[in-house]
């Protein structure tokens, strides 16, 4: 998943150079590998400000990441764009949030899955902050809909076979209308695989997971695949002009066997709100910049999109997808409406009146 948001930062930045760059200079990327491990991500956060003078950082994924880099990036009055999906709940002046809040996916997702499957669900993800997060607010708006969680399990982020078999040994146990997954990292396609030789039928039973995308499936069998269901607002199915020219310009670049991501897409539209916004304010300072920033849009391949300037999140499209016998995406909702983020969901805070089910949590 790195692999395909650094492809697509790199491609933005090719882009703009190639049409003349920002106030007549070229984006110059000075780039390092933090091999997904949080202290190495500050330890080259540190690096990046005071030793190459950088005072913009793209970066990060697992919101572990995210926490290590940004007291590096605030005490040096720099700026992190961080393109990954989230469990939401914060704000940094510092920070600019280019992936999905809770209520532009979660509340999406929970929708469909309790219209088309049911309301009882299964909770499993790798133990660390976003699962837990992303699992509390799922949690909620299951609960807010008369549903029910079942079970709530975390799991090592190296996963090994016998935690796979834990998994399915409680859901078989469970027997869920849905299973919401935040596993992350190379435990995903052990997971789905065990999930398929289980037996378990995708059909009337998915997996509901934001954390999986087409960089996964596409390492999957396709039965193994088919049926599963993610919420996003990109896919690289999705038919626009827009969105095509940027799936070909991608795959032009680093191979057809590559799909961009969601994260992907957030990762490369980034970069061009901030070539304008650089454009506009003359200087990367933050002073300059965070103003000129909340003023411009970009006609991003997922739909225009723009910074809010009160939580320094975006203004994104979400769409509902799933798997098909193909390995791809199908798109089954998609309302083509611009929702403005909430990072702390103050539309969607639980009824505390209502007498909530017991929770287990392994």
């Amino acid at each position: 998943m790195e692999t395909t948001q650094r492809a697509a930062t790199l491609l933005a930045i090719d882009e703009i150079n190639a049409a003349g760059g920002v106030l007549g200079r070229a984006i110059e990327p000075v780039a390092y590998d933090p091999q997904s491990t949080p202290n190495l991500y500050k330890e080259l956060a540190v690096k990046l400000c005071d030793e190459d003078r950088v005072r913009v950082v793209f970066g990060c994924h697992m919101s572990s990441t995210r926490k290590a880099v940004l007291p590096v990036i605030e005490a040096r009055d720099a700026l992190l764009f961080y393109p990954t999906l989230y469990e939401g709940f914060e704000y940094s002046r510092h920070c600019i949030y280019t992936g999905a809040a809770p209520n532009q996916n979660s509340v999406q997702l929970v929708d469909f899955l309790t219209k088309h499957y049911g309301k009882r669900v299964f909770l499993v993800g790798s133990n660390y902050v976003y699962p837990y997060e992303s699992n509390r607010t799922i949690s909620d708006l299951f609960l807010q809909l008369g549903g029910q969680v079942l079970d709530e399990m975390y799991v090592p982020l190296n996963l090994k076979t016998e935690d796979v078999s834990k998994i399915i040994r409680h859901i078989r146990a469970a027997q869920p209308d849905v299973i919401y997954s935040t596993i992350v990292g190379d435990g995903i396609i052990p997971f789905y695989t065990a999930f398929k030789e289980a037996g378990f039928d995708a059909a009337t039973m998915p997996i509901a997971s934001q954390s999986t995308s087409e960089a996964d499936v596409i390492r999957m069998r396709p039965d193994v695949a088919e049926g599963h269901i993610t919420a996003a607002p990109f896919f690289a199915s999705l038919d626009t002009p827009r969105a095509r020219a940027f799936v070909s310009a991608y795959q032009q670049r680093y191979g057809l066997e590559m799909l961009p991501t969601a994260p992907a897409e957030a990762a490369y539209f980034q970069v061009y709100l901030y070539a304008a916004a650089l454009q506009r304010a003359g200087g990367d300072g933050l002073e300059q910049l965070l103003p000129a920033l909340y003023d411009v849009e970009y006609d991003a391949p997922q739909g225009a999109v723009k910074i809010d300037r009160l939580t320094n999140h975006t203004h994104l499209w979400p769409r509902v997808a799933r798997v098909n016998p193909q390995g791809g995406y199908d798109i089954v909702y998609d309302p083509s409406l611009r929702v403005a983020p909430d990072p702390f969901m103050r539309e969607y805070r639980p009824d505390l009146t209502q007498t909530f089910p017991h929770r287990v949590q392994v």
